[in-house]
């Protein structure tokens, strides 16, 4: 295959910065008849011998599906369960990290076992449709977004957005001096997300609409369980997209936190309200499908397996599978990006957490027996995350507001999120609808349920306020299936209420 390259989609800012170290050794060519010592001692790096480490060994006890840890006789059976990984100070297994390596200085890249692990399983889930990429750990996926922004985008550059967004995002593109530009979303019945239709004629007549900017450098999406919309692009859809790219010659930002909790549509599993530890597993185990039938059927295709030159730059996080907690994540790309990322990673922070990395790395290895493994415990979140919107919506389809039409809902295809259509404000004016879901949100605050307004995760709340008549609802914080139900009580009531009371407080 013939290499083909992406620089000049790379900022003036990332590609002039250069990888050096101040241990390293000459850069000029060796003397003649120069040979490097068989077994050189270390008088240069600034690094500790593992012997000062306090810590000589560490264990981690494991759950075998999601709240398992609830149930009280599951809590007495963990005093006695073999269900733990054990950190030693050294090992041999070429998979595992010890702590002489995870508690040390390491390559800004990511430690050697976990880089290979997010490549091996980007091949086996998402495997890219070239040979010149890379992966490059990361301190979470914010920081990963923050990078990808840095490694594409100078002052100036032009950067388009879905309307509503993960909006700490546009925090990195004013970071880096750029033009965030909003693109409508379509809310009607199996939406794709964004306005293909207004995407295509904004880029077409460009100069028209925008003299004054330059073509856009990238898209930025949240193609899968969008947020916060919950919405999911088809694989047909993102290829669409992709011609757009290639015509345009943009680099596509595919940020995919919620991916792999692809969900079941309402209905068509079995919806029930589990109260102990034993109820949760039956609803928790992955029982539907294998994990061949899941990347088959049930995966979203990435945007990576349509890339066939690198204008994909996807970034991956292990908070909502693993822990946020952690701050660990990676970024999947061609490998001029990755090494521009490299160098700003030795600028910005020198690479993500030797400790979260060696836990994640070792419990996927030791326990979830690699890549496969990892998988099946995905699919017992989803499982467990299917139970839960099925409550939510469940909740919401038996209240008064729904039954009336005054309230409606998207039913996500993966992720955390629902959108909570206030149907009675749709075709308001920008001004009433502003009004409106200001005091309907106080109202929901006063019944004790707290949500997201849109026109807070918007690129530009002007831009899209006629759109902005919905609540984000998450149903991840909850700590059991009660809670879940009770809060779509109290939502649903508040805006009852508040339509009954002449749309007022």
């Amino acid at each position: 295959m013939n290499r083909f390259t992406i620089d000049h989609l790379i900022s003036k800012r990332a590609s002039k910065r250069e990888s050096s170290h101040f241990t390293s050794g000459p850069q000029e060519t060796p003397p003649v008849g120069f040979k490097p010592h068989p077994d050189p001692l270390l008088l240069s790096y600034g690094a500790p011998n593992n012997g000062f480490f306090p810590i000589e060994s560490s264990k981690v006890n494991l759950v075998d599906y999601p709240f398992q840890h609830q149930d009280k006789l599951e809590r007495d059976y963990f005093e006695e369960n073999t269900h733990s990984v054990n950190i030693t100070r050294y090992t041999t297994n070429p998979d595992l990290i010890d702590l002489s390596t995870g508690l040390q200085y390491a390559a800004v890249e990511g430690h050697k076992p976990l880089l290979q692990f997010t490549k091996d399983f980007i091949k086996r889930t998402h495997n890219p449709n070239y040979n010149q990429w890379e992966s490059i750990l990361t301190t979470g996926a914010s920081d990963g977004l923050n990078k990808a922004c840095d490694a594409i985008l100078d002052v100036g550059d032009v950067i388009l957005i879905e309307e509503f967004t993960f909006t700490p995002f546009l925090r990195f593109v004013n970071n880096a001096g750029a033009t965030p530009i909003p693109i409508p979303i379509d809310f009607s019945p199996e939406s794709n997300g964004i306005n293909l239709n207004y995407l295509t004629e904004m880029l077409g007549n460009w100069s028209n609409k925008y003299p004054d900017l330059p073509k856009p450098k990238a898209l930025y999406t949240i193609a899968t369980g969008q947020n916060p919309t919950g919405l999911t692009q088809t694989f047909q859809f993102r290829k669409q997209v992709y011609k757009l790219a290639e015509l345009h010659d943009f680099i596509i930002i595919e940020d995919d936190p919620y991916g792999y909790l692809t969900l079941p549509r309402y209905g068509t599993t079995t919806t029930t309200t589990t109260t102990t530890a034993a109820a949760a597993a039956a609803a928790a185990a992955p029982k539907e499908v294998t994990v061949d039938e899941y990347l088959k059927s049930h995966l979203t295709p990435s945007f990576l397996e349509i890339d066939t030159r690198g204008r994909v730059i996807r970034v991956e996080t292990f908070s909502k599978l693993f822990a946020p907690g952690l701050r660990l994540g990676f970024i999947i790309a061609h490998e001029s990006i990755i090494k521009v990322i490299k160098n700003y990673s030795e600028t910005v922070n020198r690479g993500a957490s030797g400790l979260s990395q060696l836990v994640v790395n070792n419990v996927i290895h030791d326990k979830f027996g690699g890549v496969d493994g990892w998988i099946g415990w995905i699919l017992k979140m989803r499982q467990t995350y299917s139970q839960r919107k099925d409550l939510l919506l469940k909740t919401i389809f038996e209240s008064k507001a729904y039954q009336q039409g005054l309230v409606d809902v998207i039913d996500p295809q993966a992720g955390m999120f629902v959108t909570f259509k206030i149907k009675f404000l749709d075709g308001r004016n920008q001004e009433e609808i502003t009004t409106k879901m200001k005091q309907l949100l106080w109202k929901t605050i006063s019944y004790g349920v707290r949500v997201v307004s849109g026109s807070n995760m918007s690129v530009d709340a002007n831009f899209s306020s006629e759109r902005s008549n919905f609540f984000r609802l998450c149903y991840a914080p909850a700590n059991n299936d009660k809670e879940i139900i009770e809060s779509g009580k109290r939502l649903t009531n508040a805006v009852l209420e508040f339509y009954n009371n002449g749309e007022k407080y």
